[in-house]
């Protein structure tokens, strides 16, 4: 879709912008409207912010098409856990009585830090973008997750719809999960006070759908999912699961939530879950994995598991560890816990009936084009350079693998 001839918006402030999916949104607000972006970052100096934005606008305009229209991009040293997002009153004032419409993108995205590490940003700084967006009567466009299902994940037969919040959902050890319901919480509690809004609720975003592209490099998080294809190839070794595995590209997440929120006369105070209504499963990846060429040598699920924690899953001789080995190894209990959730977008998918707004299938040709960027930014060697592959030793190594996990440091706060 191309706003520029009907949009009235001409001021944007965005968070997020070096993120995964802030990033790509900026890449489609300058691609398809004449508006000039505010994009609150955390850095410091102009120089420095307008370097981390651009480096992954650039990760997906990679022929730097949009150089010309950079200049609309206006950095704002601030940080959005902090009252008046850190800004000064006079910043601050001036934004409120200018800005048209709110993109909220930041987030803190680990999985395993504490809900009090994580608040401050993705419920703290959604309360301060509510206030920012009531004293300038600005609607909001938050990002949520689908995650904010929490333990319904694991019930048979639910359905998440657009409608549904409090489903009674549990937080237990999902942190992350609860910190996104928290925050819808605040967004539509401030209906009461004015506040206009449209929360999306993305699924698991992986790269664009034409170019392959995902800033890999470019931001602290690169994603679990793409971690899993790293541990996947280095290790050629994976185990049997059909659990249904949602894979959404990243230039569906901004084009839909871009169109959701230009139309704010259709889909005020509602919430769109953006996720694929296209479902792979994990063999379905594994299979597009050997399909390209790469070694996965199944094991048994028990069997590979119990490797894992007990460090007997090697690689160069030594127990092999990734960010997604961790958590496979710190979440796996032996139970047959699956998760079992579907999500409805029927919403969503009736928004953008008429427009060419479609989430692509995840079949072999998205997955080529996803493994050729990453092979190609040396994310992944090639299929031929996938040796050495890991080993499934007898022996327990060293004073077993779980017990090194007390001591990693997996809660590093990451920002997208």
């Amino acid at each position: 879709m191309n706003y520029r001839a009907k949009t009235t918006v001409s001021n944007i402030v965005l968070t997020g912008a070096t993120g995964v999916m802030g990033g790509r949104l900026l890449q489609e607000i300058l691609r398809t409207t004449e508006a000039y972006v505010y994009c609150v970052v955390r850095a410091e100096s102009h120089e420095a912010a307008m370097s981390r934005i651009e480096e992954v606008l650039f990760c997906y305009d990679e022929e730097r098409r949009l150089k010309e229209e950079t200049w609309r991009i206006i950095p704002l040293l601030g940080d959005v856990s902090q009252p008046k997002l850190g800004l000064s009153d006079e910043c601050y004032d001036e934004l409120v009585n200018t800005i048209d419409v709110v993109f909220h993108c930041a987030a803190n995205v680990s999985l395993v830090a504490a809900y009090n590490k994580i608040a401050p940003v993705n419920v703290g700084g959604v309360a301060n973008m509510i206030e920012f967006c009531l004293a300038g009567k600005i609607p909001l466009m938050f990002t949520s997750s689908f995650s904010m299902v929490g333990d319904k994940l694991y019930e048979p037969d639910f359905v998440l719809r657009e409608t549904d919040h409090d489903v009674g959902q549990g937080f237990e050890e999902m942190d992350y999960e609860r910190s996104k319901f928290e925050a819808e919480k605040l967004v539509r509690e401030a209906s009461d006070r004015g506040l206009d809004w449209v929360i999306v609720r993305p699924g698991n975003i992986w790269g664009d759908s034409e170019t392959g592209c995902y800033p890999l490099k470019q931001t602290k998080v690169k994603g679990i999912y793409y971690e899993m294809l790293k541990a996947l190839v280095e290790t050629g070794m994976t185990f049997p699961s059909d659990e249904d595995f949602d894979v959404t590209p990243v230039d569906y997440v901004a084009k839909a939530a871009l169109h959701a929120v230009m139309n704010l006369h259709l889909t005020n105070r509602r919430t769109f879950n953006l996720t694929n209504p296209n479902i792979v499963t994990y063999d379905g990846i594994v299979t597009r994995l050997r399909a390209y060429g790469y070694v996965a040598k199944e094991i048994e699920t028990q069997r590979y598991f119990e490797a894992l924690q007990q460090g007997r899953v090697t690689r160069n001789g030594k127990p092999y560890r990734s960010t997604f080995t961790d958590l496979l190894s710190i979440f796996y209990d032996g139970s047959d816990c699956r998760e079992c959730a579907k999500y409805d977008t029927t919403q969503i998918q009736a928004l953008l009936h008429e427009t060419d707004i479609r989430c692509p299938e995840p079949d072999q040709a998205l997955f080529k084009r996803y493994l050729d960027y990453a092979v190609r930014v040396e994310f992944l060697p090639p299929p031929a350079q996938q040796t050495p592959l890991a080993e499934l030793r007898d022996i327990v190594m060293g004073g077993g693998y779980m017990e090194s996990l007390y001591d990693a440091d997996l809660s590093e706060p990451a920002l997208a």
